[in-house]
């Protein structure tokens, strides 16, 4: 299910760009675009037009692809025709999403996938009341019927005349389909994001990195132990994930047992385990997959039943590999080249050593990249989709979870663009002095693990 953002047009009622206006701490069409990743919408494309340099600019290096629309004065139909010719044609349909709705939410956009998938209705819409609202999920047959409206009307005539065959997702809050006309909304609405901003005290799961945040090299980091026994004494859920693919859940069992922390298994989550489970969503048991990676990657594929083969392999899935060489390389790229989807488990572009930086999966996903003219579908953070399958496990929603990382570019980035509750810890790679000048700020900063257990006690005794 792909997703279309309209951010073309000028805003001229409202007085300036509405997509550059600040809300949660980013430009609001940055803060859109990550609700349509973080629903799972792919692939989701941008339509600029006023100020689209500037309007590129604010989505920084997020996977979506942008088109610039020079004749978006002529009506809103102009972007939704030019969003529609960039769609492949293998999706299902399409959820065409308004820049000025802030309070849309990704659990809005996944209802509307699931009531599509349940009902093949060829619309859905979401509605408060009485009242009928936007974004609209549009099925593939009604692509050629949508690509004709014409001036400003967008797709509302197409919804009138197929509404009596369109499924409804029922909102029961008026606000998260609330569009900001004019600067008294955008102030309204911006207060009451504030008001419903989560807490501490109300975080019910979390996700925690691991390299960096419970230890450093060989050591604990400090109050490790009591970090995990506050979490076990107030019944909080958590999973421990990393972007590192290379080892098997049982290495990080070990290594926190010598420290006295026990967890299961299931507490550990890999960006290679999370590839695996996407790969599940895309292909059947027995799929052929080429793999270059490590034992760690390889066992998490066998695990799922995939077969592990360069043999009409349909997907290539890489991860870090010490052992990488030319011949991995021109296999791999001969599979792209020839169609096999290209999957990568994280994109750090550097391993720390015992001797310093060393190419990391990031820069082989980047020669791949370079040779087969193909971009790489990312599992680990920043990206969605390791966070997707962490909430996932634990059953738990993004408004009741908080993330908790050392990195300000791949932890606290990520988090914030699902939507969750941020906490940095400077125990690892990000420092002081780095998040003084950082645009991304965290929503908590802590020093350690233990220092968190110590201030969320106390959050909950007030």
């Amino acid at each position: 299910m792909a997703g279309v953002l309209l951010a073309a047009g000028g805003s001229l009622r409202f007085g300036q760009a509405k997509q550059l206006l600040e809300w949660d701490g980013k430009p609001l069409v940055a803060h859109v675009t990550d609700t349509a990743l973080a629903a799972g919408l792919g692939p989701v494309i941008v339509v600029t037009g006023h100020q689209a340099q500037e309007v590129r600019a604010a989505l920084g290096g997020r996977p979506v692809q942008t088109v610039t629309n020079w004749r978006w004065e002529e009506g809103l139909s102009t972007s939704v025709q030019l969003g529609l010719a960039l769609l492949p044609p293998e999706v299902d349909g399409a959820i065409f999403l308004h820049c000025d709705q802030p309070l849309v939410t990704a659990d809005l956009l996944r209802g509307l996938v699931a009531r599509f998938a349940e009902t093949g209705a060829p619309l859905a819409y979401p509605v408060c009341g009485e009242k009928r609202g936007t974004p609209v999920l549009f099925a593939r047959a009604l692509f050629p019927e949508l690509a004709r409206a014409s001036g400003d009307e967008g797709g509302r005539s197409l919804v009138a005349r197929h509404i009596a065959k369109a499924a409804q997702v029922v909102v029961a809050d008026p606000d998260v389909l609330a569009d900001m006309d004019t600067p008294e909304e955008y102030q309204r609405l911006r207060h009451r994001l504030q008001a419903t901003r989560p807490t501490l005290a109300s975080i019910r799961h979390l996700i925690v990195d691991m390299d960096g945040v419970l230890w450093r090299g060989e050591q604990p980091t400090p109050g490790l132990c009591d970090f995990f026994s506050f979490l076990h004494e107030h019944d909080i859920p958590f999973i421990l994930a990393t972007n590192n693919a290379s080892k098997r859940p049982e290495r990080y069992i070990e290594r926190l047992a010598q420290w006295g922390v026990e967890v299961s298994p299931e507490r550990i989550l890999t960006s290679a385990q999370a590839a695996a489970a996407y790969l599940t969503t895309v292909a059947a048991p027995g799929t052929p997959v080429y793999v270059i990676g490590t034992e760690g990657l390889q066992h998490a594929l066998t695990e799922r039943g995939f077969t592990l083969t360069a043999e009409g392999a349909q997907y290539v899935l890489v991860g870090w590999a010490p052992d990488m060489d030319w011949q991995k390389l021109a296999i791999a790229t001969r599979l792209i080249r020839g169609g096999a989807g290209f999957i990568g488990t994280n994109p750090d572009v550097t391993f720390p050593t015992e001797v310093g930086l060393v190419p990391g999966n990031g820069a082989t996903l980047a020669a791949l990249q370079a040779a087969t003219g193909i971009s790489p579908l990312v599992i680990g953070k920043p990206e969605p989709h390791l966070y997707r399958e962490a909430l996932r496990r634990m059953g738990a929603t993004h408004a009741t979870t908080a993330a908790v990382g050392d990195r300000l570019d791949t932890d606290i980035a990520g988090a914030k663009r699902m939507g969750m509750f941020t906490i940095l810890v400077l125990s690892g790679i990000s420092t002081p002095e780095e998040l003084a000048t950082s645009p991304l700020q965290p929503d908590l900063v802590c020093a350690h693990v233990g220092d968190l257990a110590q201030r969320w006690e106390e959050a909950l005794r007030q």
